[in-house]
């Protein structure tokens, strides 16, 4: 059985249809066409050697910005009202639509400045990541070489790196950081609470620098940086809200049953 993209659709009831404490709005969209295409599309991606370099992809390029454009057309903010179930949701989006975009093409700024900002190039680190730890667990169950359970013990990682992704994304979307914290990030694989570390230490510097007597020449690059942390922290407040929902769709997406 095919949908309308093309795609094969397994025929396995999603994990999200299964629990009953799940909230009834995240079972609706569970239950939706839209979210079965997107099981589809992540299957299908799962299975993708990436490839670590700038010339090589593995996905053609026609083809990924098709698959993006499906993804982006998927839901609707009327199928559901819960505001931190459609951020849920969006960020599902986002975070597919990254994966195929890293599949398929390179990313833009890496090539067109000297020094990307640092939010990518963490993101880039991260999703590269998931990418090769998804595709070896994949690998690993169809050959029967690990179980469902170990499958599931390994998982964690993976919803750590995509929930990383995820607030790096929020960043990346309200803030212009600046780039001298570029050479300290472009090898790391970030953990939230080391991003909010940091963030936090850039933010009480530049609270420092503006309480000075004498304010430097860059008195309003300061004030720009505290005004975006400041904006930055309510926002993750809304992301915090949102975060129990965001692990629940992963888990439904990064299932092993979903593999078979």
């Amino acid at each position: 059985m095919k949908n309308c993209t093309g795609f094969a659709i397994t025929g396995s009831v999603p994990v999200l249809l299964m629990v009953p404490a799940v909230n009834a709005d995240i079972q609706t969209v569970a239950g939706s066409q839209d979210w079965e295409t997107l099981r589809s599309i992540w299957k299908m991606i799962d299975q993708v050697e990436p490839v670590d370099g700038f010339t090589g992809f593995p996905i053609a390029a026609e083809k990924g910005d098709s698959l993006r454009a499906v993804v982006d057309a998927l839901f609707s903010e009327t199928d559901t009202e819960d505001s931190e179930l459609q951020q849920a949701i969006y960020l599902i989006q986002r975070i597919t639509s990254a994966r195929i975009m890293q599949l398929s093409r390179i990313n833009p700024s890496l090539v067109t400045r000297m020094a990307p900002p640092w939010t990518e190039m963490a993101q880039d680190n991260l999703l590269f990541n998931f990418e090769e730890r998804i595709t070896t667990l994949t690998d690993l169950v169809e050959l029967g070489e690990i179980t469902a359970p170990e499958f599931l013990a390994a998982r964690d990682t993976l919803l750590e790196r995509a929930e990383t992704w995820a607030a790096l994304e929020i960043l990346r979307e309200e803030q212009t950081y600046r780039n001298y914290d570029y050479f300290n990030w472009q090898r790391e694989i970030v953990s939230t609470d080391l991003v909010l570390e940091r963030l936090d230490m850039s933010y009480r510097a530049a609270l420092d620098t503006l309480s000075k007597a004498k304010l430097s020449e860059n008195a309003e690059f300061f004030q720009l940086a505290v005004q975006q942390h400041e904006t930055f922290l309510a926002n993750y407040s809304d992301f915090q809200r949102a975060k129990p929902f965001l692990r629940i769709l992963l888990m439904d997406l990064i299932d092993p049953e979903a593999v078979r």
